[in-house]
């Protein structure tokens, strides 16, 4: 996967494909096919709920010095990571399943429409660069998942 320019684009890029294993599990009819996709669900959020907070949370407040919505972004990483350990300790259930995905649905669209917009204005954020540390990281944690 190449280098996406900026860090908001890769965040999104992610967001994007997840969005799409959504949609796959939702069309999956064979409960070994949605066993299979909902673990990559599970655990595509899991690495990038880590890098935004690892890596893009810290650096947006620290640019924008926004607390607020940094609070409320982890507060909904919180309830998705609660859904995420309910999917991955029991038999895969289509009701978390969806719940899981109106919460990340919430949490991109408020992303898309405050959190980016204010990031890509902030000054001393540099976004390639953030994208490069935001891919770096990603990559780790996939080669040890």
């Amino acid at each position: 996967m190449p280098v996406q320019d900026d860090a908001t684009d890769l965040l999104d890029e992610d967001h994007k494909n997840v969005e799409r294993l959504f949609q796959q599990y939702k069309a999956a009819h064979d409960p070994s096919r949605k066993r299979t996709l909902a673990q990559q669900i599970c655990q595509e959020l899991m690495v990038h709920m880590r890098i935004e907070e690892e890596v893009f949370y810290p650096a947006f407040r620290q640019a924008t010095g926004d607390q607020q919505t940094v609070q409320h972004s982890e507060k909904e990483h919180h309830e998705a990571k609660e859904l995420i350990h309910r999917i991955e300790t029991a038999q895969v259930d289509d009701k978390v399943m969806l719940d899981l995905e109106d919460a990340i649905l919430h949490h991109v669209n408020d992303e898309r429409e405050k959190m980016f917009p204010q990031a890509r204005k902030a000054a001393g954020l540099d976004l390639r660069q953030l994208a490069q540390q935001l891919q770096a990281r990603k990559a780790e944690l996939m080669a040890h998942a």
